[in-house]
């Protein structure tokens, strides 16, 4: 007799698959009540491409913990910041915008809250340093890794900068 062998992903798929076989249409629902509320609350975390808002407000707002006026100043420095940082990243202001909130929503869950536009600008300083586009999100989380090591600002900076400028001389 010959077994099969399976990876334990392919055989966790299959149990799902078989528990939600064995659901009751009434279940269904509620299923999908869960799926709406996580919509719902990525709607509230991410910018999505099909919005019509501002990255830089919605950043801004974001970090403030309310609706900021497109007028207030925290909304131009972070437009300021944004923009400059688009010259040395492959993204959209949008997934800037993104990133920025999720790292920075990450170092102060860590204790070390950061000023967004600061964060952009001094990433954006490093992919300067290195001579040619880089990936923001790549680039966040090498910097959130060492921040979350216990690394400081200033140091997790110093590392990346000198990471990112060994790009030069392979070019």
């Amino acid at each position: 007799m010959r077994l099969l062998r399976v990876s334990k992903a392919e055989a966790a798929l299959a149990m799902c698959l078989i528990c939600a076989a064995c659901g009751k249409e009434e279940g269904a629902s509620e299923v999908n009540d869960v799926i709406e509320t996580q919509a719902e609350k990525s709607s509230e975390m991410w910018l999505r491409a099909n919005e019509q808002v501002d990255p830089a407000l919605w950043l801004a707002s974001r970090e403030a913990g309310r609706e900021l006026a497109a007028t207030d100043a925290a909304v131009g420095k972070m437009r300021e910041a944004i923009v400059a940082a688009r010259a040395h990243f492959l993204e959209s202001h949008r997934m800037l915008a993104n990133r920025t909130a999720q790292i920075g929503k990450m170092l102060a869950e860590d204790g070390a809250a950061e000023d967004y536009a600061g964060i952009l600008r001094e990433l954006a300083d490093v992919a300067k340093a290195a001579g040619q586009t880089q990936t923001y999100g790549e680039l966040c989380q090498h910097y959130y890794n060492l921040r979350h090591k216990g690394g400081t600002r200033e140091e997790a900076l110093a590392v990346l900068a000198e990471r990112y400028k060994a790009q030069k001389q392979f070019r």
